[in-house]
């Protein structure tokens, strides 16, 4: 019989509540653990208070069945000490006692516990009282963790919806803008100020097509609808195949690409996230170099990951501009060195996606001197 299913008909995704057994006597703990094994219970024991405390800290027990009168370290005690401690503050506590007193009873309450049962208990009345208060539990568990999943979803609309009004509105409405001066006094233009202002609608389009995509996938990480399909990737390859889509980019400021990866370096990584990690830093290389400048790209091994730099000598930043670089809530946009448009999204996104394929993400700069980041990935 699933007596699991028959004490948690509305917790079956779940696996089977832990609950503390503390006594000083084995028997006590022996017959508590008998009946509770048969409901589908699992049981963790603690013969004192002291070792109470300690396990409920480090397995997070669904319920604890704490005795009051035990040596060393009584009971209330130890529920007092549990509740002072974030990781157990939240387990709710039912004191076995044989002490009826109202005083006595209401030290229990004031040290923390929801409940107590009398001794000698009977067994219904037991798992009645447990799976009240496990069912509870869950349920404010529950509770707790759609709150937060609602407080990112909603931190998530906010930032979609700053970004849209602040970073997409206006580049947008220049675009407009411009394009309507065009079309209506295109006779008047030199072919030399047309070709000068379709350049710039050229520029800005393209920097607008980089940050939707980049809002885009942020946003389907952020809800979890980005799929993270890991391969084996060589990173020469993949550093080439940046390179060549950005050579139009670097072109326009006369950069050059300096690539020193060897064939031999080989990743586990995402091919559609590591592209989007390698087109932003590369991109922001560009973005942040003076023209005519070198952005040199290169790998090294380090306990099994493989650290990829890329490295320009461009305008670098300030120690404190570096400590907000990646953080949420910090919307970091500066222009280019020819005033190019970003909204602080890339190197979040970078972020996210680089945690999500097991490395991490990091930057060394100097203001004047330029900027490496830098990222390891499990090598392949």
């Amino acid at each position: 019989m699933n007596r699991e299913n028959e004490a948690f008909k509305g917790f079956k995704n779940q696996p089977p509540p832990l609950i503390l057994i503390v006594d000083d006597l084995a028997e006590n703990l022996a017959v508590l653990g008998n009946i509770l094994r048969k409901e589908g219970y699992q049981i963790a024991i603690a013969n004192n208070g002291k070792q109470a405390v300690n396990i409920a800290v480090s397995r997070n027990p669904d319920l604890v069945l704490l005795d009051i009168a035990m040596p060393e370290m009584d009971g209330l005690t130890a529920c007092r000490l549990m509740k002072e401690d974030a990781g157990s503050q939240h387990i709710p506590v039912i004191f076995l006692t044989a002490r009826t007193e109202t005083e006595d009873i209401l030290k229990g309450f004031e040290s923390g516990a929801v409940d107590y049962i009398t001794k000698p208990f009977k067994s219904a009345e037991l798992l009645a009282r447990v799976s009240t208060h496990i069912e509870l539990k869950q349920s404010r568990d529950l509770i707790v963790r759609q709150k937060a999943e609602l407080t990112h979803l909603l931190t998530t609309k906010d930032k979609l919806f700053s970004i849209i009004s602040h970073d997409l509105r206006s580049p947008f409405a220049g675009l407009l803008t411009l394009t309507n001066i065009l079309v209506e006094n295109f006779n008047a233009y030199e072919k030399k100020d047309l070709e000068d202002s379709l350049r710039l609608i050229r520029d800005t389009s393209d920097q607008l097509h980089t940050l939707i995509q980049n809002l885009l996938n942020w946003a389907k990480l952020q809800t979890s609808t980005l799929e993270y399909k890991p391969l084996k990737l060589q990173m020469k390859a993949q550093v080439r195949k940046s390179t060549d889509v950005l050579a139009l980019n670097s072109a326009k400021k006369g950069i050059a690409f300096d690539s020193g990866i060897t064939d031999n370096y080989f990743v586990t990584a995402d091919p559609d996230m590591l592209r989007i990690v390698l087109h932003n830093l590369l991109g922001n290389a560009i973005k942040f170099s003076n023209t005519g400048g070198v952005i040199e790209i290169d790998c090294e091994m380090k306990n099994n990951f493989i650290v990829t730099n890329v490295r320009d000598y461009g305008v670098g930043m300030s120690a404190e501009k570096q400590n907000d670089l990646f953080c949420h809530g910090k919307n970091i946009t500066t222009a280019g060195t020819a005033n190019e448009l970003g909204s602080g999204l890339g190197l979040m996104l970078c972020k996210e996606m680089v945690e999500k394929m097991g490395g991490r993400i990091g930057v060394d700069s100097l203001p004047g001197k330029g900027s490496t980041f830098w990222f390891t990935l499990p090598a392949g």
